[in-house]
């Protein structure tokens, strides 16, 4: 017998940032800079960094360190 883990789940907060990349990139044809994220927020570029990191770690998204616009979705309900 197999024992799997599942992923935890998207809290709603890191769930409504999920979306709002969905929809920019939807829009603009191309992911947004953590600062757009950011100021579409009202956070400090920390602040988005905060909610960023886990949905990263949960497999929500993906980005390439050092690289703009690399910010990817690729999990959870967007």
């Amino acid at each position: 017998m197999t024992t799997t883990i599942d992923e935890p789940a998207l809290t709603p907060r890191q769930q409504e940032v999920l979306s709002w990349i969905s929809g920019y990139i939807d829009t603009h044809g191309f992911s947004p800079t953590v600062r757009e994220i950011a100021a579409g927020f009202g956070w400090t570029v920390n602040g988005a960094m905060c909610h960023l990191r886990p949905m990263r770690k949960k497999g929500a998204v993906s980005w390439v360190d050092g690289h703009s616009r690399t910010i990817r979705v690729i999990g959870g309900d967007a």
